[in-house]
């Protein structure tokens, strides 16, 4: 699993543990310098035989005309590859979790405004200290909400001005779980 940074590290390693997934998080491979480093990381992963599943923010595109260029290249260098999974989100990986709780595609700008509309529905921080606890996980996973949210981003699709690819990771995920 490569994450462009501590939420989707944070995120994944609690799901696997909850949900039972057989899948390794590298924490070298989860740092907030993506989409630079994120194709060193799919060599590495694909050298050793495996299927890496990046997840990153479309949003940091918005940054600059160089990362918007070099995640243009990452994103048509590995589409077609099948032991590449592309799991973005726009703007970034708290759409995924708004969708536990809200069927929208709304223009949601930024993570902060994101964030901001999850916070009525459940406390969640862009913290070290937050992310490192799984009771965040535990409350996305509360009450079918996972289900919920798969069928909330199946429905919208990615069309709209916030959309998406998590559910790809998630079906990847099952079909990886300890017997």
């Amino acid at each position: 699993m490569i994450g462009a940074g501590l939420t989707e590290k944070a995120y994944v390693e609690h799901l696997t543990h909850l949900k039972g997934y057989r899948i390794e998080t590298h924490p070298r491979f989860c740092r907030n310098d993506t989409p630079f480093y994120m194709d060193k990381f799919v060599q590495r992963v694909l050298e050793d035989g495996g299927t890496a599943v990046c997840l990153y923010d479309e949003d940091e595109s918005e940054r600059s005309a160089k990362i918007q260029q070099k995640l243009e290249e990452f994103v048509a260098k590995y589409k077609d590859n099948p032991n590449v999974m592309l799991c973005g989100s726009m703007p970034s990986i708290e759409y995924w979790f708004l969708l536990h709780y809200e069927k929208t595609n709304r223009y949601l700008g930024t993570s902060k405004r994101v964030i901001k509309a999850l916070n009525k529905h459940m406390e969640f921080e862009k913290t070290e200290k937050f992310l490192s606890k799984p009771g965040w996980v535990e409350t996305l996973l509360a009450d079918g909400r996972l289900q919920q949210a798969m069928r909330n981003a199946d429905e919208l699709g990615t069309d709209g001005e916030s959309y998406t690819h998590i559910p790809d990771a998630i079906r990847f995920l099952e079909k990886h779980k300890k017997k």
